[in-house]
């Protein structure tokens, strides 16, 4: 009988065995500066995806929008995580702090929503819970 053994390791985050079973590190030490949080925006997360339990989370910034002629409304941008599709999360500080920074610089309502992950989830799933979370959010006029 084969003994199961590790088929690839990215840098511990990371670990598939030759059984197909897949381990992903739950604290990561990144070094980086802490969450930089200056309350020039709010931030809260929202379930999108019930069948998935994939959850987004949603960036608005606390500043009032420019005076006319610029538009009333607020520019979405839709931040998808790093990690090869295989890892990350919109949890991390660094995806955290990118967001955080983003709203705040454009003055814009941004949304980071997590999506299945591979190996478990084969693409092209990522790409299927991005086009998810637009459907949600055609769905919804949560911005107004």
């Amino acid at each position: 009988m084969d003994s199961i053994h590790l088929v690839e390791d990215y840098m511990g985050i990371l670990r598939l065995y030759s059984d197909g079973t897949v381990l992903r590190a739950k604290n990561i030490d990144f070094l980086l500066p802490s969450v930089v949080d200056d309350t020039s925006v709010v931030f809260n997360d929202i379930l999108f995806d019930k069948n998935h339990d994939l959850y987004l989370r949603l960036y608005k910034p606390t500043l009032p929008p420019p005076p006319p002629p610029f538009p009333t409304k607020l520019p979405i941008i839709i931040f998808l995580h790093g990690g090869g599709f295989c890892f990350g999360s919109r949890v991390w500080p660094n995806c955290h702090n990118c967001c955080l920074r983003i709203a705040s610089g454009l003055n814009a309502v941004v949304m980071a929503p997590d999506y299945r992950l591979a190996p478990e989830n084969r693409l092209p799933a990522a790409m299927e819970d991005a086009a998810s979370v637009m459907k949600w959010l055609q769905a919804r006029d949560i911005f107004s």
